[in-house]
Protein backbone atom coordinates (compact mmCIF):
# COMPACT_ATOMS: atom_id res chain seq x y z
CA UNK A 1 0.00 0.00 0.00
CA UNK A 2 3.20 2.23 0.07
CA UNK A 3 2.92 2.34 -3.19
CA UNK A 4 3.93 6.02 -4.50
CA UNK A 5 1.67 7.59 -7.03
CA UNK A 6 4.35 7.13 -10.14
CA UNK A 7 4.44 3.64 -9.29
CA UNK A 8 0.38 3.38 -9.32
CA UNK A 9 -0.12 4.64 -12.86
CA UNK A 10 3.04 2.71 -13.88
CA UNK A 11 1.36 -0.29 -12.88
CA UNK A 12 -1.58 0.41 -14.29
CA UNK A 13 0.16 1.36 -18.06
CA UNK A 14 -1.07 4.79 -17.78
CA UNK A 15 2.31 6.35 -17.41
CA UNK A 16 6.09 5.48 -18.88
CA UNK A 17 9.01 4.45 -17.12
CA UNK A 18 11.30 7.31 -16.87
CA UNK A 19 14.89 5.88 -19.01
CA UNK A 20 17.64 8.07 -16.57
CA UNK A 21 18.18 11.14 -15.01
CA UNK A 22 19.26 14.10 -17.22
CA UNK A 23 22.74 15.37 -16.07
CA UNK A 24 22.99 19.21 -17.48
CA UNK A 25 26.73 20.42 -18.53
CA UNK A 26 28.02 23.65 -17.35
CA UNK A 27 27.77 25.56 -20.55
CA UNK A 28 23.46 24.76 -20.25
CA UNK A 29 20.92 27.10 -19.58
CA UNK A 30 18.55 26.20 -17.13
CA UNK A 31 15.73 27.08 -19.27
CA UNK A 32 16.21 25.76 -22.17
CA UNK A 33 13.17 25.92 -25.39
CA UNK A 34 12.59 23.29 -28.17
CA UNK A 35 12.85 24.95 -31.67
CA UNK A 36 9.50 26.81 -31.35
CA UNK A 37 10.35 28.68 -28.67
CA UNK A 38 8.44 26.66 -26.15
CA UNK A 39 9.65 25.37 -22.85
CA UNK A 40 9.42 21.39 -23.02
CA UNK A 41 8.99 21.23 -19.27
CA UNK A 42 5.80 22.82 -18.82
CA UNK A 43 2.61 21.38 -19.21
CA UNK A 44 1.60 20.45 -22.76
CA UNK A 45 -1.37 22.58 -24.05
CA UNK A 46 -4.96 21.09 -24.73
CA UNK A 47 -5.34 18.40 -27.47
CA UNK A 48 -1.58 17.44 -26.99
CA UNK A 49 -2.18 14.61 -24.24
CA UNK A 50 -1.41 12.16 -27.34
CA UNK A 51 1.32 13.79 -28.57
CA UNK A 52 2.89 13.46 -25.12
CA UNK A 53 2.23 9.71 -24.93
CA UNK A 54 3.98 9.24 -28.48
CA UNK A 55 6.52 11.32 -27.18
CA UNK A 56 7.46 8.76 -24.18
CA UNK A 57 7.10 11.40 -22.22
CA UNK A 58 5.33 10.70 -18.75
CA UNK A 59 1.63 11.37 -18.40
CA UNK A 60 0.38 13.90 -15.72
CA UNK A 61 -2.21 12.98 -13.27
CA UNK A 62 -4.60 15.48 -14.90
CA UNK A 63 -4.10 13.46 -17.90
CA UNK A 64 -4.49 10.65 -16.69
CA UNK A 65 -7.99 11.13 -15.00
CA UNK A 66 -9.19 12.44 -18.04
CA UNK A 67 -8.30 9.55 -20.26
CA UNK A 68 -10.29 7.53 -17.50
CA UNK A 69 -13.20 9.33 -17.76
CA UNK A 70 -13.13 9.43 -21.10
CA UNK A 71 -12.63 5.50 -20.69
CA UNK A 72 -15.52 5.08 -18.46
CA UNK A 73 -18.18 7.56 -20.49
CA UNK A 74 -17.42 5.36 -23.85
CA UNK A 75 -18.24 2.14 -21.66
CA UNK A 76 -21.28 3.72 -20.46
CA UNK A 77 -22.21 4.45 -23.83
CA UNK A 78 -21.65 1.17 -25.27
CA UNK A 79 -23.61 -0.83 -22.43
CA UNK A 80 -26.45 2.00 -23.03
CA UNK A 81 -26.84 0.90 -26.89
CA UNK A 82 -26.07 -2.52 -26.10
CA UNK A 83 -29.54 -2.00 -23.20
CA UNK A 84 -31.55 -0.17 -26.26
CA UNK A 85 -30.78 -2.87 -28.57
CA UNK A 86 -32.03 -5.40 -26.46
CA UNK A 87 -34.96 -3.33 -26.06
CA UNK A 88 -35.35 -3.24 -29.62
CA UNK A 89 -35.37 -6.96 -30.08
CA UNK A 90 -37.61 -7.82 -27.06
CA UNK A 91 -40.54 -5.42 -28.55
CA UNK A 92 -39.77 -6.70 -32.20
CA UNK A 93 -40.27 -10.42 -30.70
CA UNK A 94 -43.09 -9.47 -28.19
CA UNK A 95 -44.77 -7.45 -31.36
CA UNK A 96 -44.24 -11.30 -33.77
CA UNK A 97 -46.03 -12.96 -30.80
CA UNK A 98 -48.74 -10.83 -30.46
CA UNK A 99 -50.17 -11.04 -33.78
CA UNK A 100 -49.76 -14.22 -33.52
CA UNK A 101 -51.64 -14.62 -30.24
CA UNK A 102 -54.06 -11.92 -30.90
CA UNK A 103 -55.48 -13.74 -33.88
CA UNK A 104 -55.61 -17.10 -32.66
CA UNK A 105 -56.07 -17.08 -28.86
CA UNK A 106 -58.57 -19.61 -27.52
CA UNK A 107 -59.13 -18.28 -24.15
CA UNK A 108 -63.01 -18.60 -23.06
CA UNK A 109 -64.26 -15.71 -20.85
CA UNK A 110 -66.89 -17.96 -18.97
CA UNK A 111 -63.93 -20.75 -18.40
CA UNK A 112 -64.56 -22.06 -14.49
CA UNK A 113 -61.77 -24.66 -14.28
CA UNK A 114 -58.24 -23.88 -13.25
CA UNK A 115 -54.97 -25.71 -14.63
CA UNK A 116 -51.87 -24.65 -12.64
CA UNK A 117 -48.50 -25.34 -14.12
CA UNK A 118 -45.00 -24.57 -13.53
CA UNK A 119 -43.16 -21.49 -15.50
CA UNK A 120 -40.23 -19.84 -14.39
CA UNK A 121 -39.98 -21.19 -10.81
CA UNK A 122 -43.71 -19.82 -9.41
CA UNK A 123 -46.77 -21.86 -9.97
CA UNK A 124 -49.20 -19.89 -12.23
CA UNK A 125 -53.11 -20.49 -13.20
CA UNK A 126 -54.67 -20.33 -16.56
CA UNK A 127 -58.66 -21.09 -16.51
CA UNK A 128 -60.41 -23.40 -19.24
CA UNK A 129 -63.79 -25.28 -20.11
CA UNK A 130 -63.41 -28.52 -19.25
CA UNK A 131 -62.94 -29.93 -23.09
CA UNK A 132 -59.78 -27.45 -23.12
CA UNK A 133 -58.36 -28.85 -19.94
CA UNK A 134 -58.68 -32.52 -21.50
CA UNK A 135 -57.14 -31.12 -25.37
CA UNK A 136 -54.49 -29.53 -23.13
CA UNK A 137 -53.61 -32.46 -20.77
CA UNK A 138 -54.07 -34.84 -24.14
CA UNK A 139 -50.83 -32.01 -25.60
CA UNK A 140 -53.34 -30.75 -28.45
CA UNK A 141 -53.05 -27.45 -27.08
CA UNK A 142 -50.42 -25.24 -25.37
CA UNK A 143 -50.16 -22.16 -23.49
CA UNK A 144 -48.09 -19.02 -24.53
CA UNK A 145 -46.84 -15.91 -22.12
CA UNK A 146 -46.68 -12.18 -23.89
CA UNK A 147 -47.26 -9.26 -21.18
CA UNK A 148 -48.09 -10.46 -17.83
CA UNK A 149 -51.34 -13.12 -19.51
CA UNK A 150 -51.40 -16.79 -20.43
CA UNK A 151 -53.18 -17.69 -23.86
CA UNK A 152 -54.26 -20.77 -24.99
CA UNK A 153 -53.28 -21.53 -28.32
CA UNK A 154 -53.00 -24.84 -30.78
CA UNK A 155 -50.28 -26.93 -31.00
CA UNK A 156 -49.18 -25.64 -34.25
CA UNK A 157 -49.48 -21.89 -33.12
CA UNK A 158 -47.68 -23.09 -29.81
CA UNK A 159 -44.97 -24.57 -32.57
CA UNK A 160 -44.72 -21.12 -33.90
CA UNK A 161 -44.44 -19.27 -30.90
CA UNK A 162 -41.81 -21.52 -29.66
CA UNK A 163 -39.76 -20.86 -33.48
CA UNK A 164 -39.49 -17.40 -32.03
CA UNK A 165 -38.78 -17.65 -28.84
CA UNK A 166 -39.08 -20.64 -26.54
CA UNK A 167 -38.81 -18.57 -23.21
CA UNK A 168 -42.53 -17.34 -24.00
CA UNK A 169 -44.21 -21.04 -23.91
CA UNK A 170 -44.21 -22.73 -20.40
CA UNK A 171 -43.20 -26.54 -20.67
CA UNK A 172 -46.28 -28.43 -19.29
CA UNK A 173 -45.00 -32.03 -18.95
CA UNK A 174 -46.08 -34.14 -15.89
CA UNK A 175 -42.74 -35.30 -15.06
CA UNK A 176 -40.53 -32.76 -13.10
CA UNK A 177 -36.58 -33.11 -12.40
CA UNK A 178 -37.95 -32.19 -8.54
CA UNK A 179 -39.44 -36.19 -8.42
CA UNK A 180 -35.78 -37.68 -9.31
CA UNK A 181 -33.97 -35.04 -6.91
CA UNK A 182 -35.79 -36.30 -3.93
CA UNK A 183 -36.75 -40.16 -4.00
CA UNK A 184 -39.22 -41.70 -1.09
CA UNK A 185 -36.84 -43.91 1.25
CA UNK A 186 -37.44 -47.53 0.64
CA UNK A 187 -38.21 -47.95 4.43
CA UNK A 188 -40.50 -45.75 4.25
CA UNK A 189 -44.17 -46.51 6.07
CA UNK A 190 -47.18 -44.40 5.13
Amino acid sequence: MSKSLQDQLLSLGLARKKSGPVKKGAGQKKHSTNARGRNPRKAPVKGAGNRARESGAEMSLDQAYALRKKEEKQQVETARKLKQEEVRRRRRLNKEIGAIVNSHRLNDPKAEVPRNFMYKGRIRKIYLTPEQLKALNKGELGIAYLTGSYHLLTHEHITAVRQLSAEHVPDLSSESEDDEEFPVPDDLVW
